[in-house]
């Protein structure tokens, strides 16, 4: 397999330690409330010094802009990790909810919302691939396209 996604529980035990150690690529999922930046930067300190010669982990903040929640804001998050997030998911209870209760994923739901567009940049990022370019099509490629439906 050109890859594999390994969603691993909210606790610290030595398999997971084990499985987050041997990754060529780490995804932290953080809110941006006290307790997850204290939990992403003890995570972010003891894989660095666990893994020195790999690539460094990456974290995307989710449901940030919650109502009447107190949050951090993006740039203090980051000043604290010392890295800048990949992405900052909005907090977009109609969408997320939609797709949760009708088995879909965000892009079935919403394809062109901004939110299916961060998540293309997160596997983007992860996978190392780009956007696919399509091929320049030529000034004759209308007419090519005329003779080909006849």
């Amino acid at each position: 397999m050109p890859c594999i996604v390994l969603d691993v529980p909210h606790q610290w035990s030595g398999w997971t330690k084990r499985a987050l150690v041997n990754a060529d690529d780490i995804l932290i999922v953080a809110c941006p409330d006290l307790a997850n930046l204290r939990n992403t930067k003890n995570m972010f300190d003891t894989l660095k010094a666990a893994r020195p010669n790999d690539r460094s982990p990456l974290y995307c903040l989710n449901q940030a802009g919650v109502p009447k929640r107190p949050e951090i804001n993006t740039s203090e998050f980051a000043k604290a990790i010392e890295s800048q997030p990949i992405v900052t998911i909005p907090f977009e209870p109609h969408i997320f909810g939609a797709a949760a209760n009708n088995g879909q994923m965000i892009a079935e739901i919403a394809a062109n919302h901004r939110t299916s567009e961060m998540f293309l940049q997160i596997a983007q990022r992860l996978t190392g691939r780009g956007e696919a370019k399509k091929p320049r099509s030529s000034f004759l490629s209308p007419l090519l396209e005329k003779l080909r439906a006849k």
